[in-house]
C-alpha cells in the first residue's frame, strides 16, 4: 500500500507539470498510471478529465468527470466540467442540461452568483430553455436585481411564443411590469401578445388592416422584432471585461471583411486581413500565445486600432506580462468603449505586481467614470473635488484601500454591475438628499459589505417614507449594532432622526459622526457633518467654531464667511454685542487677508450695522453702511437704512440727497408707490423734518394721491410760519388753496 500511495503521488506530480506545460498526451498517461495506482482519486480523475479535454478525447473525459461525479454526488465542480466537455464535443443539449444541473447546485449551496453564471451558459446554448429561463429569474429577483430579471422575463416569453403558448408568455410579460409597469419593452410585448390573442380567438376590438397587406406585415414583424429579437447581452448580461473583450473580436472581425484600406497598399491590407482573421479566431477558442503573436504580426504591419489595443493588453493581461499589457490598455482607453474593462484589466495588472494602492488608484477612476458620466444628474464638480481628495486619502488609508479594491472589483466584473451600481448610487441619493453630504460610489465601497449594508438600510428608507419612523429607527440601530464602525449607517441613522424631528439627537449623531470624520482625516465629510448638525442647531457655538477651523483649512471662503456670520449671529442671542463684534471683525480681517471683497463682506457688515443700532452709535452704523452701499448700490433697503443714520447723526444734506436719489431711482423702475411708504416711515420718525414732507407731497401728487399730499404742505406751511419764513409759507397756502378749495377761507386767514 506505500509503494501505491508513493506511485501515486509521483504520477501525480508528472500528469500537473504536463498539464501546467500544455503537453496533452504526457498529462493523460501520468494520471492514468496515477489511477492505477489509487483508482477513484479524485484529484487524479479531475486532472485527467482536463487534460483529456483539451487533447479532444472527449469520450475519456466525460468517463473521467462521470466517475468523479459519482464520487461527490453533491458538488457542482465536476458538472459544470462535464458541461464544459459536452459543449466542447457539439453536444449541445447534454451541455446546456449540466450547466442547469451545475446551477442548481450552486443555488443549493446558497452560491446565486455562480449559479446565474452557469444557467446562463445553459441559455446561450438553448435560449428557449424554460426550466433554466424561470430559475434564473427568480435568482436575480433574490438578488434584487429587477432589470436582470425583466430581461429574463422577456427571454420567458419568447420561449412561450416559439412554443405557440402565447397565454403563458402574457404571464411571463405580467411578471416582468410587476417589476416596472413602466418598461418599454416588456409593454410592447403584452401589447403585442394581447394582438396576437385576439387575433386568435377572434376577440377584439383591433384597428383594421390597411389595404396592402405587405406593409401590414411588415409593421407587424418590426413591432414583434422590437422585443422578441433584443442585442444578446441584453438577454444575458456579462461583465465589463468580456463585453469589451466580445466587442473588439467582433469590431476585429469586422475589419477583416473591410474594403476601406486607408493608407494601406493592397498587399499590405491583405496581410493585416489574413493576420488579423488568424487571430480573431485563435483568440475566440482561447489560444492567447498563438492569437497574440498573430496581432503581434499586425501591429507590425502598421495597423493601429483601439480594438486591437484592448485585445492584445487582455491577452498580456492574463499572461501575466503586465508592463506590456499597461501601454496597450493605455492606448484603448482613448476609445470610450474599453475605457472601463481597460481600467479594470490595469488594476488586475497593479495588484499582481504588487502595488495595491495603483489598483486602488485604478478602482477609484473606474468609480469616478460612472458616478459622472453614467449614473450622476447633476452638477459634477462637487464628485470632481470629491474623488481628487479620495485619491490622495486613500493613499494615508491602507485598510479602507483594501476594502475599496475588494468591493470594486466585486461589483465591477459581475455581469450585473450596471444594475449593482445604479441601486448604489440611488440608495446614496436617497440619504443625502437635502444634506450637505455629498458622497460617491467610492465613499460607500470602501466600507466593507457598503453594498449590502445599503440594501438592508433600504428597509428603513422605506418604512420613514411610509411614517413608519420608530421602526425605521429599530431597524438602522440594529444595523449599527451590527456594523459600529460604518459612517455610512450612523450617517443614515442620523437622518431618520431629521426626518423624525428628534433634532437634539440628531444634532449630537451628526457633531459625534463630525468628530469621527475629523479622527480619520476626511475634512471635507467633517464639514458636511458639522454643517448637518448647524441646520438643525444653528446657535451652536462649538460646531460654528469647529465648521469655522475646517473651513479655513480648506481654505473655502464661502464656508468660511458663513461660519464667521452664524458665529456672530449666536453672539447676538445672546446679548453677548463685544463677542459679536469682535467675531465680525476678525471675519472682515480674515477676508482682507485673502483679497476677499464685494458681496462677500455683505453679511458681516449687516451685522456690523445691527451691533452699531443696538448700541445708537449712529456714526459706526453710518460708516458700515456706506461701505454696503459702494458694495452695492441697487440695495435700495441699506440705502434707506443709510438716510436713516445720516438723519441721526444730523446731516440732513447727504440724507435728502440720499432720498432724492432713491425716489429717482423709484420713478425709473415704476416704483415711486413703494418708495413713498419707506418715506412715510422716515417722516414718523422724523416729523419736523420738511425736507422730507416736501418730498413726500410731491410724490403723492406725482401719484395723482392729493389728499394724502395736503396733510404734509400743511404742516410745511406750519413749519415756515413758526420760523417767520413768511414768503415760504404764503407759498405753500396759496398751493394749498387751490388743492383743497374748502379751506380757502382758513388758509388766507393765516396768510393774512
Amino acid at each position: 500500500m506505500e509503494g501505491d500511495r508513493l506511485r501515486y503521488e509521483q504520477a501525480l506530480r508528472r500528469g500537473h507539470e504536463a498539464l501546467w506545460q500544455k503537453r496533452w498526451a504526457a498529462a493523460i498517461a501520468a494520471y492514468r498510471e496515477a489511477l492505477e495506482a489509487l483508482p477513484d482519486q479524485p484529484e487524479a480523475l479531475t486532472g485527467l478529465g482536463l487534460a483529456c479535454m483539451e487533447a479532444g478525447h472527449y469520450e475519456e473525459a466525460i468517463a473521467a468527470f462521470r466517475q468523479l461525479m459519482d464520487l461527490r454526488p453533491g458538488d457542482p465542480t465536476p458538472v459544470l466540467r462535464l458541461a464544459e466537455v459536452y459543449q466542447r464535443a457539439g453536444r449541445v443539449a447534454e451541455a446546456a442540461s449540466h450547466y442547469h444541473q451545475a446551477g442548481q447546485l450552486f443555488a443549493e449551496q446558497a452560491d446565486l452568483r455562480r449559479a446565474i453564471q452557469a444557467w446562463v451558459q445553459a441559455i446561450r446554448l438553448e435560449p428557449g430553455r424554460l426550466e433554466t429561463l424561470e430559475a434564473l429569474a427568480q435568482a436575480y429577483r433574490r438578488l434584487h436585481q429587477p432589470e436582470a430579471a425583466i430581461r429574463v422575463d422577456l427571454a420567458r416569453a419568447r420561449a412561450w411564443v416559439q412554443q405557440g403558448d402565447l397565454q403563458r408568455a402574457l404571464e411571463a410579460v405580467s411578471a416582468a411590469l410587476a417589476l416596472d409597469p413602466d418598461h418599454p419593452q416588456a409593454l410592447q410585448a403584452r401589447d403585442w401578445l394581447r394582438a396576437q390573442l385576439a387575433r386568435r380567438t377572434g376577440t377584439g376590438p383591433l384597428p383594421a388592416l390597411p389595404a396592402r397587406r405587405a406593409e401590414a406585415e411588415a409593421e407587424q414583424a418590426r413591432a414583434e422584432a422590437f422585443w422578441t429579437l433584443p442585442p444578446e447581452e441584453a438577454e444575458v448580461p456579462t461583465d465589463l471585461i468580456r463585453r469589451a473583450l466580445s466587442q473588439a473580436l467582433q469590431t476585429l472581425a469586422d475589419l477583416v471583411f473591410s474594403e476601406d484600406r486607408g493608407t494601406f497598399s493592397e498587399e499590405e491590407w491583405f496581410r493585416i486581413h489574413a493576420g488579423l482573421g488568424r487571430a480573431v479566431d485563435a483568440h475566440s477558442r482561447g489560444q492567447w500565445r498563438e492569437a497574440l503573436a498573430l496581432y503581434e504580426q499586425v501591429l507590425a504591419a502598421g495597423l493601429e486600432h483601439p480594438a486591437l489595443m484592448f485585445a492584445t493588453g487582455a491577452i498580456l493581461t492574463e499572461l501575466k506580462r503586465c508592463d506590456e499589457a499597461a501601454s496597450r490598455l493605455q492606448q484603448a482607453m482613448a476609445s470610450p468603449a474599453y475605457y472601463l474593462a481597460s481600467l479594470l484589466l490595469l488594476a488586475r495588472c497593479e495588484e499582481r505586481h504588487g502595488t495595491p494602492e495603483r489598483a486602488a488608484e485604478r478602482y477609484l477612476e473606474a468609480l469616478e467614470h460612472i458616478d459622472r458620466e453614467l449614473l450622476h444628474k447633476g452638477p459634477a464638480e462637487g464628485l470632481r473635488e470629491r474623488y481628487r481628495f479620495l485619491r490622495a486619502w486613500i493613499q494615508r488609508h491602507p485598510e479602507q484601500q483594501a476594502t475599496l479594491r475588494k468591493e470594486a472589483q466585486q461589483i465591477l466584473e459581475s455581469p450585473t454591475w450596471l444594475d449593482r451600481v445604479t441601486l448604489i448610487r440611488r440608495a446614496l441619493d436617497q440619504w443625502t438628499a437635502g444634506a450637505p453630504f455629498r458622497l460617491t460610489l467610492a465613499d460607500a465601497l470602501m466600507v466593507p459589505e457598503g453594498e449590502r449594508l445599503l440594501i438592508e438600510l433600504g428597509q428603513a428608507y422605506t418604512w420613514a417614507q411610509h411614517g413608519l419612523f420608530y421602526s425605521a429607527l429599530e431597524e438602522a440601530m440594529r444595523i449599527v449594532a451590527e456594523m459600529p464602525f460604518a459612517p455610512l449607517a450612523h450617517l443614515a441613522l442620523g437622518r431618520l432622526l431629521v426626518w423624525g424631528h428628534r433634532s437634539q439627537a440628531a444634532v449630537g449623531k451628526f457633531r459625534a459622526l463630525g468628530e469621527y470624520f475629523l479622527f480619520m482625516e476626511d475634512p471635507y465629510m467633517a464639514m458636511a457633518a458639522f454643517e448637518q448638525a448647524l441646520q438643525l442647531a444653528p446657535l451652536d457655538l462649538p460646531v460654528l467654531q469647529r465648521w469655522l477651523r475646517l473651513s479655513q483649512e480648506l481654505g473655502d471662503p464661502s464656508r468660511t464667511i458663513q461660519a464667521f456670520t452664524g458665529m456672530a449671529d449666536a453672539y447676538l442671542q445672546m446679548a453677548n454685542l463685544e463677542q459679536a463684534e469682535r467675531i465680525c471683525q476678525e471675519g472682515l480681517e480674515w477676508a482682507s487677508r485673502r483679497g476677499l471683497s464685494g458681496m462677500a463682506l455683505r453679511p458681516l457688515l449687516l451685522r456690523l450695522v445691527e451691533i452699531a443700532v443696538q448700541r445708537l452709535d449712529w456714526p459706526r452704523a453710518v460708516e458700515h453702511l456706506e461701505r454696503l452701499r459702494t458694495i452695492d448700490p441697487k440695495d435700495l433697503e441699506i440705502r434707506w437704512g443709510l438716510a436713516e443714520a445720516y438723519m441721526r447723526v444730523h446731516r440732513m444734506e447727504p440724507a435728502l440727497e440720499e432720498v432724492r436719489d432713491l425716489l429717482n431711482h423709484a420713478r425709473a423702475a415704476g416704483r415711486l408707490a413703494e418708495a413713498a411708504s419707506n418715506l412715510e416711515e422716515l417722516i414718523a420718525l422724523f416729523p419736523e423734518e420738511p425736507g422730507l414732507r416736501q418730498m413726500a407731497a410731491q410724490v403723492y401728487l406725482e401719484l395723482g394721491q392729493t389728499q394724502s399730499a395736503i396733510p404734509h404742505l400743511e404742516r410745511i406751511g406750519e413749519h415756515y410760519l413758526q420760523q417767520g419764513r413768511l414768503n415760504d409759507a404764503r407759498a405753500i397756502y396759496q398751493s394749498l388753496i387751490q388743492l383743497n378749495p374748502d379751506r380757502a377761507v382758513h388758509y388766507r386767514a393765516l396768510i393774512g
